[in-house]
């Protein structure tokens, strides 16, 4: 019986440290002085500001899919860059998919608060370790409201998986930043 018992000591404790190596990932939040979260209705997604750095990581394509797929987990209403994409092609007959990067997010801009409250802009920075920077502005103002910070672990590789992780970890944390500006009031 006594050799049972150290056993199962011996099991719970190694259970312990596994649960407390495999730690989460480090973020941050910043809310600027002043901006008010809890009026955001709708949030569109912008095009992210990425570059594929393996083979095996997601194409920029891909990583906006992952990102308006993220947010299943929120109860948010998110526009996607699709959706407001096929808008101001609708609306003003240009399409931001053939556009440069830098005029497509210059319209995205400009054109944005018809179909959102707000809108996220994604900066990704995969260096030795992932890093998602989820900067989230007040549509026609480009006002910042709110910054998400994500670090991914160092085992994490640059996979869908991996940011799609990453992404659903922004959602949560706006969720309850959204919760948390709400019970201030």
């Amino acid at each position: 019986m006594k050799r049972f018992v150290q056993m199962a000591l011996v099991l719970c404790l190694t259970l312990f440290a596994v649960q407390a190596g495999a730690s989460p990932y480090s973020d941050k939040v910043t809310l600027p002085e002043g901006a008010v979260i809890t009026n955001v209705n709708r949030l569109a997604v912008g095009a992210p500001l990425y570059v594929q750095v393996e083979e095996t990581a997601p194409s920029i394509e891909i990583l906006t899919q992952v990102i308006s797929d993220a947010s299943r987990i929120t109860h948010a209403n998110i526009v996607t860059y699709d959706t407001v994409a096929n808008g101001i092609q609708t609306d003003k007959g240009i399409d931001l998919k053939t556009l440069p990067r830098r005029d497509a997010a210059k319209i995205f801009k400009e054109n944005v608060a018809a179909y959102a409250d707000a809108y996220i802009i994604l900066t990704v920075a995969n260096n030795s370790r992932t890093t998602f920077f989820f900067d989230v502005y007040r549509s026609g103002s480009n006002e910042l409201l709110y910054t998400y910070e994500v670090r991914a672990n160092k085992s994490d590789g640059n996979t869908v998986a991996t940011f799609s992780s990453l992404s659903e970890q922004f959602y949560k944390n706006w969720q309850r930043s959204v919760e948390a500006q709400n019970k201030v009031k």
